[in-house]
């Protein structure tokens, strides 16, 4: 996830270049709010990472902050009041292939279909604005998100080795056409 993104220039400001329509959402009989991330959020999802991530954590503290600011990136925040509980990112600078950076739901709440609800949200923002595939990563230990993205039509691109800085795992690339 992050490699890609260690050579890229984050802007200093925010830029609203990626608008979303916040909604409200039920999943398993529990109420949510989706929603854009905003950048009181960033404390949140370093908890999250915590709580899903061997420690240290893949996105530091000051890559979370870059990225909420990221012109070219559209970041949801999933919202159980008052608590953000997950999120998902997705890089929107390659006018073709977009690519979900991270995706992370609190151990609770994994397996509700919030995963779903996350990638089911991105194919259709992506389809509208006219992407023609979206691509991501995937640790090759973590058979729960292959299996999801898989269901969702992604394929093996290729393998990058030992890509994981923290545990050293391969990892899958996987896309899918929109």
């Amino acid at each position: 996830m992050l490699r890609k993104f260690k050579q890229t220039i984050w802007p200093t400001g925010h830029v609203e270049n990626f608008s979303f329509e916040k909604q409200s959402v039920s999943i398993d009989g529990r109420h949510f709010t989706l929603r854009k991330s905003e950048m009181k959020d960033t404390k949140e999802f370093m908890d999250i990472q915590e709580q899903v991530y061997s420690k240290p954590v893949p996105w530091p503290l000051d890559i979370v902050s870059m990225e909420l600011r990221n012109k070219n990136a559209l970041y949801l925040s999933l919202i159980e009041e008052p608590t953000c509980v997950a999120f998902i990112g997705v890089s929107l600078k390659d006018k073709k292939e977009a690519h979900i950076t991270n995706i992370a739901v609190v151990p609770k709440l994994q397996h509700l279909g919030i995963g779903h609800l996350f990638i089911n949200q991105i194919f259709d923002y992506c389809r509208k604005r006219g992407f023609s595939s979206l691509s991501l990563e995937a640790d090759i230990e973590n058979e729960s998100a292959i299996s999801l993205y898989r269901a969702f039509g992604f394929k093996t691109r290729t393998i990058h080795e030992k890509y994981y800085f923290r545990n050293h795992h391969d990892a899958l690339e996987m896309v899918v056409d929109l």
